[in-house]
Formats: C-alpha cells, sequence, structure tokens
C-alpha cells in the first residue's frame, strides 16, 4: 500500500519527471505481489494443456496486442526511458500470468478476484500510460484511481476470503 501511495503522488506531481522512479516503484509493486502468491502456485498443477487451451492463447494474444498498441502510441514520449517501460510491462506480465495461472488451475474458492484485481492492473497501467503520454482527461484519472481501488480491494479480498477447493467436493460438483 505504501509503494502505490508513493507512485500516486509521484504521478500526480510531475509523471514525466519522475518516469523512472515510478516505473520502479510499479515493478517492485509486481514482483511484490507476486511473491505473495508464491504459496497458491503449486508445480503439480501445471499442465501444457491448461496453458495452450484456447481462452490462453487469445487472451495471451489480445494482452499482447494491447501492450503494443499502448506502447506504440505512447513511444514518442517515452523513446528515451524504453528501459523502464520494458521494466513495467515485464513486471506486469509476470504478475499477470502468476495471477491468471493461479485462476486458471481452480484450486482456490476466490481466484476470480485474483482475475478481477489483475485485469483492474493491467486497465490501471494502460489508461495511465495514455492519460499521461497520449491524451490527458480528468475523467481517466477517475477511472484509472476507481480501477487502482478496485484492483486493490479484490487483491486483498483474495488473501483474506479464499480457501482452497477440496478436491473430492470439486470432482462432485460441490464448491
Amino acid at each position: 500500500m505504501v509503494i502505490i501511495a508513493v507512485t500516486d503522488i509521484l504521478i500526480y506531481v510531475d509523471f514525466v519527471k519522475y518516469y523512472i522512479l515510478i516505473s520502479i516503484l510499479i515493478a517492485l509493486f509486481y514482483v511484490l505481489c507476486i511473491l505473495m502468491l508464491k504459496r497458491y502456485v503449486n508445480k503439480k498443477d501445471v499442465k501444457l494443456s491448461m496453458l495452450f487451451s484456447p481462452p490462453v492463447i487469445i487472451s495471451t494474444l489480445l494482452i499482447a496486442y494491447l501492450i503494443f498498441s499502448v506502447t506504440e502510441l505512447v513511444l514518442p514520449k517515452i523513446i528515451n526511458d524504453i528501459k523502464a517501460t520494458v521494466l513495467i510491462i515485464v513486471s506486469a506480465l509476470l504478475f499477470s500470468g502468476v495471477s491468471f495461472f493461479i485462476y486458471l488451475s481452480d484450486r482456490y474458492e476466490k481466484s476470480i478476484y485474483l482475475f478481477i484485481a489483475t485485469c483492474c492492473t493491467l486497465f490501471v497501467d494502460f489508461l495511465l500510460a495514455i492519460n499521461e503520454f497520449y491524451f490527458y482527461n480528468r475523467v481517466f484519472t477517475v477511472l484509472i484511481n476507481i480501477a487502482e481501488i478496485g484492483g486493490i480491494y479484490f487483491f486483498v479480498s483474495f488473501f483474506i476470503e479464499t480457501k482452497r477447493i477440496d478436491s473430492s467436493s470439486k470432482e462432485e460438483g460441490h464448491f
């Protein structure tokens, strides 16, 4: 929460001036989130059939297209800070991958909360880049803040409310 608060302050003070520091803080936030999710990932859940299923492939392609489109849109403004941008993209992709993997493994009751939180963080990152580098609008700022609060809410709710799904009740269709 402190990292998000500091990042938000720097964004509101001068996004362009503090872009590298903001990028480092955002990447640090994602790394900490991944570390928090580490205990929810189990090696025996890794199945190639799950990773190469049509929904995962389509989602991956859509996220890649979104990254490409937004990066291409703001590239003239970030050309000198491309390393910071790559840092954000890589850390966001790692966080998204871990979160979506936990969601797809279907081992926890509230994994949909994690899915929603991840979608919110991706939305915030992409809309923030557009809002600060391409087209500033106060409505975007409000949407970014709402999505950020929603993402944090669902992320924390996942940790508070989630329970492991009993495999015997899962096979019977009970959750």
